[in-house]
């Protein structure tokens, strides 16, 4: 080995320990930690030289092809997953950390590669066995392939296995709004703060999400109105304030930007506590916005229900609806003169109506 100055080329000592340094075929230069021993430095550096004279041999790209060829474990794609989810998905992200906390328990540490769609079935199954709700195991299967289909983005893999297992029927659920005696034993069982934000939510129908995110500047006590801040829909949301809720929000203290700035992170399972000691069953904080559905839909009509509820889907505003057949009689009634009983009220009436308007098109007052 050549010598330069009594020294050793291409080694040099660093706190105790001899490195190598090199440079390969791509004109890279490279250091190495090697050990102890002077003469181990000197084999590890001659072997290093034949690598690069023989297999034009890269330490940065050996680097590259051990990483490529290591296994993508389940929880380094949920953690990136989650990362990603933060940024593009902020308002659901919750629901996918809880869903990944049953994934990771059953898959963490496997290789991507390794799962199977027989696995996620078997692992659907297990879930509903124990005694998951269809809507929860098809929220976590959906959260699963969502995983999958960014890890394909990513380059990590390049099928989902999750791809034709089948999604678990969900009944719909009827409302569970509360009675007047229901909610006569519950309040007074809530702590003091939970009272202006639970009083909100029945005279508003406002998600728990949404109560937490809601700003004071989207509330106009002067018009009556409130601009939801972060709605479910992602669309602008405005609601008019009944007079309860209106004197709820002028008789809070304004800390901050938040109108609810003291909303526990833990609220659904805390609120479920107080309802065990009130003595009701089947009772979340949900049941509230069902609770302001449920006594509105007797006395509008169902597309203002649907309006008032913030719903999409007309199906979802029809399960607060009941209809039963006096109500349809009273409906059908409503064609017939009260006066003769003939089927005539309906036409004479359009025609009246229609008389007036042409009046009123002319400048004639009817």
């Amino acid at each position: 080995m050549a010598r330069q100055g009594g020294v050793d080329r291409g080694l040099f000592r660093r706190d105790g320990c001899w490195w190598i340094y090199w440079v390969c075929a791509y004109g890279h230069r490279h250091k190495e930690k090697v050990g102890t021993a002077k003469g181990q430095a000197r084999d590890y550096y001659q072997k290093r030289k034949l690598q690069v004279k023989l297999e034009g041999f890269c330490l940065t790209e050996a680097k590259a092809q051990r990483e490529a060829a290591k296994p993508v474990l389940f929880q380094d794609v949920a953690k990136q997953y989650m990362e990603w989810a933060r940024e593009h998905r902020p308002r659901s992200i919750m629901f996918r950390d809880k869903a990944l906390k049953h994934l990771l328990a059953a898959f963490g540490p496997r290789p991507l590669t390794e799962l199977t769609r027989s696995e996620i079935e078997a692992y659907l199954a297990r879930r509903r066995d124990s005694g998951a709700a269809p809507g929860t195991v098809n929220r976590e299967r959906a959260v699963l392939s969502h995983s999958f289909n960014r890890a394909i983005l990513w380059g990590m893999v390049e099928k989902n296995p999750v791809t034709g297992t089948e999604q678990y029927v969900e009944l719909s659920e009827d409302p569970r709004p509360l009675t007047p005696d229901e909610e006569a034993r519950l309040l007074p069982m809530l702590p003091a703060h939970y009272l202006p934000f639970v009083t909100l939510a029945m005279h508003t129908g406002l998600r728990l999400g949404e109560l937490r995110a809601q700003t004071w500047k989207g509330t106009d006590l002067e018009q009556g109105t409130l601009t939801v801040t972060r709605p479910k829909s992602g669309k602008r949301e405005v609601l008019p304030l009944n007079q309860t809720a209106r004197r709820l929000l002028t008789s809070l203290e304004r800390t901050g930007p938040l109108v609810f700035p003291r909303i526990p992170s833990k609220l659904s399972d805390l609120f479920i506590r107080y309802v065990k000691k009130a003595g009701l069953e089947g009772v979340t904080f949900h049941c509230l916005r069902d609770t302001f559905i449920s006594r509105l839909a007797p006395h509008v009509s169902a597309p203002s229900l649907m309006a008032l509820a913030r719903h999409r889907d007309y199906r979802t505003t029809r399960r607060y609806l009941r209809i039963d057949e006096a109500h349809l009689k009273a409906a059908v009634e409503r064609l017939t003169d009260p006066e003769t009983g003939d089927g005539m009220y309906t036409q004479r009436d359009t025609e009246k109506m229609a008389v007036a308007q042409l009046l009123e098109s002319i400048g004639i007052d009817g």
